[in-house]
């Protein structure tokens, strides 16, 4: 009989790329996920991975069992969740992963709700870049993960189902005594002389506003990189520097008279979706979550 564990690690295998992630990813030795590997072989007689440089790529006989395997887990995912749902109380673990301006707005909202709404559902929450969210949630290293438009998730859409969440506006921030701080909207050329607060290591967001102020016919000066968002807006507040945030990171900072938040023109965007196995949302723990991020992102700002 097929061994479900073995081949769910190579599933793993086609979507993280190396026997070493699969390995951090399952909490096993990297000799353990490659003998549980070549067992599988062996049940099925077929070579299912060969060796690419320093790595390892499936054979074709592996991307095949890969893509036949989708739909079993699905219904392994739908099986789970209909004997989840014959408990009358939402309990157990669901792991949550989101990026930067979610993570300090909509995700902590949204857990405080389940804490009182759900006492007995455990909530684990990971910080992760879009890209590394979606990675985590084909391979199902998380269960629910929020991420954006900036990045494709095409290469998955076989193993992933996307709900929309918000559409996320980018607006300019720059220190309540900024010659701009009174504009009531500005284009992105206005701060072409400036100073930029702009985090190089969050890559989609990076070449997105990059690109956005190619398209206006500059290059922005960037003197500060960082990826914690209280180290950006403090660059701001000094005046060092100016910079261009999703609005749901600037929540607080619109309170704040320190700070002046100014709507771009033309509108700047993303959309923000969540990104589940699919067949997962069956499930009630993962719906509930589903349903409290949604209630989050709709709070008045």
């Amino acid at each position: 009989m097929l061994n479900l564990s073995r081949l769910h690690l190579l599933h793993e295998l086609s979507v993280l790329g190396t026997v070493s992630a699969v390995a951090e990813a399952v909490h096993l030795t990297r000799p353990a996920v490659s003998q549980q590997l070549a067992l599988l072989e062996e049940e099925l007689e077929t070579v299912l991975i060969e060796r690419s440089g320093r790595g390892v790529q499936l054979t074709p006989a592996g991307r095949r069992l890969v893509a036949r395997s989708t739909d079993l887990f699905q219904i392994v995912e739908e099986i789970e969740a209909e004997v989840a749902a014959a408990n009358v109380e939402v309990s157990g673990e669901v792991r949550i992963s989101a990026f930067g301006s979610l993570a300090s707005s909509v995700v902590p909202l949204a857990i405080r709700q389940l804490l009182e709404d759900h006492p007995r559902l455990n909530v684990i929450f990971t910080e992760l870049e879009p890209a590394e969210g979606l990675r985590a949630a084909a391979a199902k290293q998380t269960d629910l993960a929020i991420v954006d438009d900036l990045v494709s998730a095409e290469a998955l859409a076989n193993v992933l189902e996307f709900r929309p969440l918000c559409v996320d506006h980018f607006d300019a921030v720059v220190s309540a005594n900024h010659k701009l701080a009174g504009r009531k909207s500005i284009q992105l050329p206005d701060l072409a002389h400036e100073r930029w607060a702009l985090n190089q290591s969050a890559a989609a967001y990076h070449a997105f506003i990059l690109n956005a102020c190619y398209a206006g016919g500059f290059t922005p000066k960037v003197t500060t990189s960082s990826r914690n968002m209280a180290v950006t807006l403090e660059m701001v507040r000094t005046g060092c520097t100016v910079a261009v945030l999703p609005r749901l990171a600037l929540r607080q900072a619109e309170k704040d008279p320190d700070f002046a938040v100014i709507p771009i023109d033309p509108v700047l965007n993303r959309r923000v979706f969540v990104a589940l196995p699919k067949g997962s949302a069956k499930r009630p723990a993962v719906a509930a979550v589903l349903d409290a991020l949604t209630i989050a992102a709709s709070e008045p700002e």
